[in-house]
Formats: structure tokens, C-alpha cells, sequence
């Protein structure tokens, strides 16, 4: 089953034999996405299908003060101040630069602003944001910026599944800045591919609580209550995020897994028949169709 697209994926699951799940692919898909960013981004879901991890991120550097206009559009003239420039990596939007510099995507539309973009215009890669900060922002825009060497690092490395080695990486991207969503997240996807659901858990709970419409976390917090045998509560947690898109198949997937280890066969059933009505020719529609079957001739 497709999940959202990234800049590289990867799967936390373990692997499944049975024929309840599509032959050499992981227990469920999902996604992964971010480049310090989020969004969606961020990188490897434990319901994923593929392999990879998330995008890096590049500060050029901190000035103070105005500093040389970008070539088109001229953005606009910058007061006195803390400015950070970032360098744009591919996949990036002005919503998660806005998420990673300032803890809020909703800083988009003043990103945009100052550098001369029009309305719902992202940057080009390899282009330069300056990003201006008040006095108030300023240190916790340094430690975001400090928090991106070992956090790029982690991407690495957990693109080579040198899973323990990332995994210090990003608790260390978080201990320079705690607030970083997006190491918090890779850090519990790490946790997830090594088997310590618990601990994932641990971390996707502060993710949620921070972000409750955030679907990439609830569903990721989804698939670690399921590989700690909570299928009632990873039940619940598939279904919060479909409740807020009925359509998204890595969710419906969870929720008939969860629903069909939980034992309760009649809801089950009818999760797989809500799937099947959203996926009916890839290769997690075959599973959901055998997992179907086998319910229905249940003794």
C-alpha cells in the first residue's frame, strides 16, 4: 500500500511471514517525511511499506542586521535584528522551515513575506530564506540551529540502519533543543525499528499531546500501540485519524489489523470491507482480502 511521499522511507516494522500480510513487505505501511521538518514529512513509519528516512536541513550561517537581497523576487528590507539563512533542501516548504526555526508552521505566511514570495509559493531548492527573529526567539532559534548537525547525522546514519548510532544522534539534537518535532519523531521511529515500542511510545506521546492534528504522529503513535499488543488502543488511534480523513489507507489498514487482533471478528470484517472500498488492486488489498476470507469462514 502507497504511503505519503518522502525524500527517502523506511520501515520499522518487523517483517511478517504469514499470509496475512503481502510476501516482503513490512506488517503495515506508512509514512514518513521531514527534512527537520515535519510536516509530514519526517521519515519512517512503522506501518511503512518502503525504506528511508528524512531530509536534511542546511543553516547557512546567523547575521545580524540586513544582508544581501536574493536574486528574484527582492524580498523586503529587514529592520535591524537576529536573522538566521537557511538554504533550502528539496522536498522543503515554507511551513516546515517555519515549524523547525520558530515551533510553527503557521509562520509561513511571515517567511514569505519577508523574503519576497508570493502567497501559497514555495521556495526553490538550493534557494536562501533569511529568517528574522525577535529578541524573545532568538535563543531558542540558536538552539534549533546548533540542533541541526547531529540531527542531519541522524538521518544518515538511519539511512544506513545504523539505528543505534542515529538514535544517539537525535537524542542529542534534543537535548540542544527539545522543542525539535522532528528529531522527537525520527528518535521514536528509531526506537520503533529497534523493537522498543515502550520507549517510542513515550516519545510519541509528547508529539500528540503537542500536536493533536499532526496525522503522521497519531498515526505513528497508532502503530507503536500496536506492536506493544494494545490493539484496542491502536484501534482507537487508527480511527481518530480517520475520523479526520476517511480516505487515508495506512490508517484503514491499521485499524481492520487492530480490530482483527483484538478479536473482535464482526468489526474486523467490516474494517476490511471499508479498506477494500479505498485500495482494491495493490498488494495490501490482497492481504486485506485473504485476512477477510479467513474471518469470514471462522469457525
Amino acid at each position: 500500500m502507497p504511503g505519503n511521499p518522502a525524500t527517502k522511507e523506511g520501515s520499522v516494522a518487523v517483517r511478517q511471514t504469514d499470509s496475512r500480510f503481502p510476501a516482503g513487505w513490512t506488517r503495515f505501511p506508512g509514512p514518513v517525511r521531514m527534512g527537520l521538518v515535519l510536516g509530514g514529512l519526517l521519515l519512517v513509519a512503522l506501518l511503512l511499506a518502503a525504506g528511508g528516512c528524512s531530509k536534511r536541513v542546511t543553516s547557512t550561517g546567523t547575521v545580524t542586521g540586513p544582508g544581501p537581497a536574493l536574486p528574484q523576487p527582492p524580498p523586503r528590507t529587514f529592520p535591524q535584528g537576529n536573522i538566521i539563512e537557511h538554504a533550502v533542501q528539496p522536498g522543503e516548504t515554507l511551513a516546515t522551515v517555519a515549524d523547525n526555526y520558530y515551533g510553527d508552521p503557521g509562520r509561513a505566511e511571515r517567511i514569505a513575506e519577508d523574503n519576497g514570495l508570493g502567497s501559497g509559493a514555495d521556495p526553490a531548492p538550493g534557494s536562501v530564506l533569511r529568517l528574522r527573529f525577535d529578541k524573545e526567539e532568538w535563543e531558542s532559534a540558536r538552539q534549533r540551529s546548533s540542533a541541526l548537525g547531529p540531527y542531519n547525522q541522524g538521518v544518515d546514519l538511519l539511512a544506513s540502519e545504523r539505528l543505534g548510532e542515529a538514535e544517539a544522534q537525535f537524542e542529542l539534537a534534543l537535548e540542544t533543543a527539545p522543542d525539535l518535532h522532528a528529531a522527537r519523531y525520527n528518535l521514536a521511529l528509531v526506537l520503533l525499528k529497534r523493537g522498543m515500542a515502550e520507549k517510542a511510545l513515550e516519545h510519541l506521546d509528547v508529539l500528540v499531546k503537542a500536536r493533536p492534528q499532526a496525522t503522521d504522529f497519531a498515526f505513528a503513535r497508532g502503530n507503536a500501540l500496536f506492536q506493544t499488543a494494545r490493539f484496542e488502543e491502536a484501534a482507537r488511534q487508527f480511527g481518530l485519524v480517520l475520523e479526520r480523513d476517511p480516505a487515508d489507507k495506512r490508517a484503514a489498514f491499521g485499524y481492520a489489523r487492530s480490530r482483527q487482533e483484538a478479536g473482535d471478528r464482526q468489526g474486523a470484517i467490516a474494517a476490511w470491507e471499508a479498506y477494500l472500498r479505498l485500495d482494491g488492486d495493490s498488494n495490501w488489498a490482497a492481504a486485506a482480502r485473504r485476512n477477510l476470507e479467513s474471518l469470514r469462514h471462522a469457525p
